[in-house]
């Protein structure tokens, strides 16, 4: 089952241009231990307990690679958690409930 990963920065305090840094650093690591990009997550096909473990080594290797202003990388991380991704509504289509679907085989219009 996918298990996704947010991260997001806290851009409230923090300027633009370093949380741009940071999130192309995260983007291009999370990509490279297996990740893919889903709208605003991270998502791999693993068991949880190995999705995040390998997300907070991913977080930590950027750390101990850059030394960031000699600041701890979670001090610019605003939300950082997982979840199964069959756990997500999507909030852009109706409610299961809304969809009608017409088994009748033959379309027809509504319009006069």
């Amino acid at each position: 089952m996918p298990y996704a990963i947010v991260i997001n920065l806290d851009h409230d305090l923090h300027p633009d241009d370093v949380c741009r840094f940071l999130w192309n650093e995260i983007a291009e690591r999370m990509l490279d231990v297996g990740f893919r990009i889903d709208g605003r997550s991270f998502v791999m096909n693993a068991p949880p307990e190995e999705a995040c473990r390998l997300a907070r080594e991913t977080i930590e290797s950027i750390e101990s690679h850059l030394e960031f202003h000699r600041k701890h990388i979670y001090k610019y991380i605003k939300e950082f958690y997982g979840f199964p991704t069959d756990a997500r509504t999507n909030l852009l289509v109706p409610p299961l409930g809304d969809i009608e679907v017409d088994e009748g085989g033959s379309p027809t219009s509504t319009e006069s």
